[in-house]
């Protein structure tokens, strides 16, 4: 579990020990933008110092989330491909980028002592190294992520008025609470107990306990999630509960809506609601409304699953073309080393925040404050990956749930565990090819079953239609890595 910190740092570290390149290359980027582009170079200051600070030219191609996947294959298409590269390797697409060779092998560079030369790209565990290589390479440099970066929120004072209260013992008291609350309206608003499908997905396998995708049985057979009872049994349990009006209506529609206040549970990030003012937000603009951490039942009076995360979030490959001199793949290392610097150092700070002053001010607890006038000079760069250890901060909003957070965090931590796969992602040539409609069929069965549309009997046709369109072969193919890894 990481650390939890209830403020944050005021004197910072110097993470780079090295003098800016000389000015005389370009450095160009594919990443993620959210939201509008920052304002251009002439006029941002921030893009500015940051090109002072790295000693290079930065050139950066901004691409929209919602259409990274599409435009990362038109990129790939055109074999024009920047130095560094944001990349999903748990993207069948990005993942397969990846096996085609369009990524430098860094293994000789960064392995053994090579690595100290770029210290913040040293400074990761060794777990993180070893999950994200492929086939025993390293082809990307990868960030530290919590291995529990979601929980469960509830509107706590409407668990309080239910006749089961705000900690269900099971799944089936889970239902009566939730449906009590689906037939009440509070300041103004019609509750449900979900109002999004997508987003608490998660939190449905955790109450069924229903594990990571491909788990192994008791007989130590590799098995997919859909082939358990556990599955069957949540299947049956959301068909129930949309029946009992338990879901909004348009919470399989992208009018669905996840606000916290209209919904008596919720899937969570801990940067929104520990990291972010979510609780406060609530509590302001709906009267009565108290958000609290939710201790998740599991569906039989047991405990919840909690399938952990790879060791590992953001990733950056570099390109082949840009490791094909030695010279320039070391002065791309050193801008990918800095953009790399850990908390607490002066440059995450920068990076993160921008100029003191211009870019953010202090303000209560210590906590850097937006200088709205030149926000838009900021999001000039999203390759950089974290170094460091994970670590879980309050915004001071969440402060006073410290203790709370704290232990609620340490029981999913006792209840989880993690993938069998871990690491092996890469070893079926199948899923990579037939992973993302797959995964699209298995969306598009749960939510028929879900609104009434299927019915949870029509399983066992679905299962074997999906085997025999590649779940078989992935099977297979990850038996075969698993032995090899002696797993």
């Amino acid at each position: 579990m990481p650390d939890v910190y209830t403020d944050n740092p005021t004197e910072f570290f110097q993470s780079v020990d090295r003098d800016p390149d000389d000015g005389g290359d370009t450095v160009t980027t594919f990443q993620l933008m959210w939201g509008t582009p920052p304002v251009d170079r002439e006029q941002n200051e921030y893009w500015q110092e940051l090109e002072k600070r790295l000693g290079v030219t930065f050139e950066p191609q901004f691409v929209p989330a919602p259409t990274f996947d599409s435009k990362f294959s038109t990129m790939l298409a055109s074999g024009n491909i920047p130095d560094l590269v944001f990349v999903d390797d748990q993207s069948a697409t990005q993942l397969q980028a990846i096996r085609d060779g369009a990524f430098a092998d860094l293994s000789e560079v960064l392995g053994g002592d090579g690595i100290q030369k770029w210290p913040n790209l040293a400074a990761r565990t060794p777990d993180i190294w070893q999950a994200s290589l492929k086939n025993g390479r390293i082809y990307q440099i990868p960030s530290a992520i919590a291995r529990i970066t979601n929980l469960v929120v509830m509107r706590r004072d409407a668990f309080e008025e239910t006749s089961i209260g705000p900690e269900p013992a099971d799944a089936d008291e889970l239902m009566t609470a939730l449906t009590e609350i689906s037939q009440t309206t509070r300041d103004g608003q019609k509750i449900y107990g979900f109002t999004d499908v997508d987003k608490n997905r998660p939190l449905f396998y955790r109450l069924f306990r229903v594990g990571a995708e491909w788990q192994l049985d008791d007989s130590g057979k590799l098995v997919h999630m859909s082939e358990t009872e556990n599955y069957r049994e949540m299947l049956e349990w959301l068909n129930a509960a949309w029946s009992a009006g338990v879901f909004d209506p348009n919470s399989l529609t992208p009018e669905s809506e996840n606000t916290a206040w209209r919904s008596a549970l919720s899937y969570a990030a801990v940067t929104e609601t520990y990291g972010g003012s979510l609780f406060a937000d609530a509590a302001e603009q709906h009267d009565g409304a108290e958000l609290d951490y939710f201790s998740l039942p599991g569906f039989d009076g047991t405990a919840p699953l909690i399938i952990q995360n790879v060791p590992y979030g953001r990733s950056t490959a570099i390109s082949s073309a840009a490791a094909e001199d030695e010279e320039r793949l070391h002065r791309v290392l050193n801008v990918l080393d800095y953009l790399s610097a850990p908390w607490g150092s002066e440059e995450n700070a920068f990076i993160g925040r921008g100029i003191e002053g211009r870019h953010w001010e202090y303000g209560e607890m210590d906590v850097s404050v937006p200088i709205e006038e030149h926000e838009e000079e900021l999001g000039v760069e999203y390759v950089g990956v974290e170094s460091g250890r994970p670590r879980y901060g309050a915004h001071p909003d969440a402060v006073d749930t410290a203790e709370r957070f704290t232990e609620h965090m340490r029981t999913l931590v006792e209840n989880s565990e993690t993938r069998v796969l871990e690491g092996l992602e890469s070893a079926s040539e199948t899923f990579i090819q037939k992973g993302p409609q797959l995964a699209e069929n298995l969306t598009d069965f749960e939510n028929g079953v879900i609104s009434g549309r299927s019915d949870p009997s029509e399983l066992s046709d679905f299962i074997s239609t999906y085997m025999s369109q590649g779940g078989e072969d992935i099977r297979a193919e990850y038996e075969t890595a698993l032995e090899e890894a002696d797993r």
